[in-house]
């Protein structure tokens, strides 16, 4: 089994397009999980594990989801909730596929509960790591520094997907036309490509979005 685990530099910068792209464009079978999600209306998976279950072919995946659009450390204190890391580690242990995609909460470092993060969780699958940032203006700290956090929890970082955000800001205009360029020179031996902007999200352009960055990342068939 192939695993990857895929965090962003901070939420809402697109991981779980990309996700579900990767799941859509994978051969064999596949599993696309969302281990813990906040913001998830009482009764229904949540937006983020369902686009992984359209891009994987599934049913939406989600193991804890918090109903309080917040991080889930305190969405799940207010929810008198527990987020217990052998669960979420047997969870995911328990999906037999070719290839399992598991996607984060917001960014590395962010937790999950007062004494676990999501740099834990990922350590815990012993999985490579996907690292997705948004293409604006900041985005070559944000990046560099996560890089730097997930090498230093011992895991490789399989990529980095500069992802185009859906309106970019005024101010982002100038960065946007160095950003690709100054990554790949600034991370040596890192694949960093761009995916754009996904005007429709049905499962067809996921594939063709996950084709380009499977070429693009060296994955291989396998991968």
């Amino acid at each position: 089994m192939s695993r990857l685990f895929v965090t962003g530099t901070d939420t809402g910068v697109g991981k779980t397009v990309v996700t579900a792209a990767l799941a859509a464009s994978a051969p064999g079978t596949v599993a696309a999980l969302k281990p813990v999600a906040s913001g998830v209306a009482p009764g229904t998976s949540g937006a983020d594990a369902e686009l992984l279950g359209l891009g994987a072919g599934h049913e939406p995946r989600v193991r804890v989801a918090l109903p309080l659009p917040v991080s889930p450390h305190r969405a799940a204190a207010e929810a008198d909730r527990a987020v217990d890391l052998t669960d979420l580690v047997d969870w995911v242990d328990t999906f037999d596929a070719d290839h399992l995609l598991v996607e984060g909460v917001g960014g590395w470092a962010v937790p999950l509960s007062w004494t676990l993060s999501v740099a834990d969780l990922a350590a815990a699958l012993v999985a490579p790591v996907l690292i997705v940032a948004a293409d604006r203006l900041g985005v070559l700290n944000h990046t560099l520094l996560t890089v730097r956090a997930v090498r230093a929890a011992g895991l490789p970082v399989a990529g980095v997907v500069l992802n185009t955000p859906a309106q970019p800001g005024a101010d982002d205009l100038d960065a946007r036309r160095f950003n690709l360029a100054d990554l790949r020179e600034l991370l040596p031996g890192v694949p960093v490509v761009a995916c754009a902007h996904l005007e429709a999200l049905d499962r067809d352009a996921l594939r063709r979005a996950g084709q380009a960055l499977r070429q693009g990342l060296g994955f291989s068939p396998r991968r």
